[in-house]
């Protein structure tokens, strides 16, 4: 249908130039001594229409004969990008099938392209380093352009970390610009370093950092935040004081898990600070889906200069948790340092009956705070009898414990 078109419009035109040209009877004289040249106006028209369309193509053909050596520049610069992308690209594909001396020489013709030069002296390093050949390596990071060093920068570091030097990564990425250390990648690396390094100050900073950019799994992340705070704690070696900065650096939700609290707790403890040791504690035991049995039998051992309010305490616990043995042998043990020995001989039977056929050990410490309390109101055949029954359930479960039950 375009020819058809154009077909149609050339029609048209030539009709109306014919009409145009019909009413114009006029001649153009041209006096060129001793000549005379006479022409027709619609001749004449027509070859100035004729000289101007040849003047253009004149000058058109000079033009692009000017421009020739450009073209001629600017194909040989797209030929050798090109050429330049084909071997980058397969210089790539290379290392990653593992033909690493052929992913350097590819990358190495790569490089001779200015755009291509980081990206290929980067793919030449990596291949280097796959032979061991660090040498070489060190000189394809030392080529880079300002730019990408810090790239390279980075890559150093992974392998230091691969090497076992994490000192040295660590050195080498605290020297990245305050940009390139916030990238997800570098905090990765960081975090290794840090973890190798026993650094558990970084370790607690970035996978917290991480692990709010969803930058490394949330169960990962718990863990090793979970390790670091533990490792923290170790080495405030029972400072009062460094223990008490370091807790309230804690966010809640470490505060509230059972291990770390236990742990910074006796280390509270163990600097003559029972009070606050017991304070931890009871703060993990109020917070939402608290573990009663793994923070209880720390708390057990911390009752030293407890008032009434720790008893009424220990006695809402139990009506938080009826049916938790580890509740009422608590409440018995604070009852028993008040000396109320009724309250503490009722809630040490009901925690006998509670307890469950495989918590042994838990069976014998109960018998055995019972033969204390009837020792303590003189009635030595009733605490001879659970002396003995605690020996036979600490012994049954050491004996468990020994054959792998």
């Amino acid at each position: 249908m375009r020819w058809l078109a154009w077909v149609v419009a050339l029609a048209l035109a030539a009709a109306l130039l014919a009409m145009a040209a019909s009413g114009r009877p006029g001649n153009v004289a041209i006096l060129v001594p001793p000549y005379r040249i006479d022409l027709s106006l619609n001749l004449a028209v027509l070859l100035l229409l004729l000289g101007f369309v040849l003047f253009y193509i004149a000058i058109r053909a000079f033009s692009l004969l000017l421009g020739l050596p450009r073209a001629a520049a600017l194909f040989r610069s797209r030929r050798r990008m090109q050429v330049a992308a084909a071997a980058l690209h397969e210089s790539i594909m290379h290392l990653l099938g593992g033909r690493f001396r052929r992913a350097e020489r590819a990358a190495g013709k790569a490089s001779e392209v200015e755009a291509f030069k980081p990206g290929a002296l980067l793919t030449a390093a990596q291949a280097a380093q796959a032979m061991q050949a660090y040498e070489r390596r060190d000189a394809y990071l030392q080529a880079l352009p300002g730019p990408a060093r810090e790239t390279g920068t980075l890559m150093q570091a992974d392998w230091q970390i691969e090497a076992r030097d994490a000192q040295a990564a660590q050195l080498a990425l605290r020297r990245l610009s305050g940009g390139m250390q916030r990238r997800t990648q570098t905090m990765r690396l960081a975090l290794s370093a840090a973890r190798a390094l026993h650094d558990h100050a970084e370790v607690l900073r970035l996978a917290t950092t991480l692990r709010k950019h969803h930058g490394l799994h949330p169960t990962a992340a718990q863990a090793m935040m979970h390790g670091a705070a533990l490792g923290l704690i170790r080495q405030a070696n029972h400072d009062a004081e460094s223990l008490d900065v370091l807790w309230r650096s804690f966010d809640p939700a470490l505060r509230h898990d059972p291990q770390i609290a236990v742990a910074g707790a006796r280390g509270l403890f163990a600097a003559g600070q029972a009070q606050q040791a017991r304070a931890l504690l009871v703060e993990a035991l109020r917070a939402p889906g608290a573990e009663p049995a793994a923070l209880m039998p720390a708390l057990r051992g911390m009752l030293a200069g407890i008032d009434a309010n720790f008893v009424a305490q220990a006695e809402a616990w139990i009506d938080r948790w009826p049916q938790e043995a580890q509740a009422l042998f608590l409440a018995a043990r604070a009852c028993a340092e008040l000396e109320l020995w009724g309250k503490a001989q009722q809630y040490l039977h009901k925690a006998l009956e509670l307890c469950q056929p495989d918590e042994r050990r838990l069976r014998g410490a109960i018998h055995a705070a019972l033969a204390r309390l009837q020792e303590r109101i003189e009635r030595e055949d009733q605490a001879g009898r659970h002396w003995r029954l605690a020996a036979m359930d600490l012994t049954s479960d050491d004996s468990a414990a020994n054959s792998g039950v």
